[in-house]
């Protein structure tokens, strides 16, 4: 069972619990009508939280639920937002980015025709003929082959890398 599977079942049976206690509270005694309450919100937060109407909401306001502007807040806080995570896709181009950047004058950007030429593409491959034509070269010039070669292979990844941006 998935997570929100999960989360749904935990608050259908809090919705139960919720409305055991409301009947037992009207027949009984007024004060489950009190201890319902807690169940009853629990099971709520549970469910906006599993639909997904918590995440639209987050994304139709994200400004409301960005990060304090001081950004003092320590470990284990719940002050990074759904969208800005250790591993959101964006965070982790533009640390690849960076890493490229800093990586030494070994690496120099190819121009897109030379990236082309190196892949073997002409100049109205898409995205999947770019793939293919990558993972190709890719396969030919792995250091781990025995016909392999490390330095065409780096040249084959950054000229992929150079086509894909």
């Amino acid at each position: 069972m998935d997570r929100n599977g999960l989360i749904l079942g935990v608050s259908a049976v809090l919705f139960g619990i919720t409305a055991l206690m409301l009947i037992v509270g009207v027949v009984v005694n007024p004060f489950f009508l009190l201890a319902a309450i807690p169940f009853g919100a629990s099971a709520y937060l549970l469910w906006y939280q599993a639909s997904g109407k918590l995440a639209d909401r987050i994304r139709s306001n994200p400004d409301s639920y960005a990060r304090s502007p001081g950004g003092d807040a320590g470990p284990g806080s719940f002050d990074a937002g759904p969208f800005e995570g250790r591993f959101s896709d964006e965070r982790t181009r533009r640390n690849r980015r960076r890493s490229r950047s800093t990586a030494g004058a070994e690496q120099s950007d190819f121009s897109p025709s030379k990236a082309r030429q190196i892949l073997d593409v002409d100049a109205t491959a898409d995205e999947t003929d770019i793939k293919t034509a990558y993972r190709r070269k890719a396969k030919e010039h792995h250091p781990d082959t025995d016909s392999g070669d490390e330095e065409m292979f780096k040249k084959v990844s950054q000229a992929y890398e150079t086509l894909s941006e």
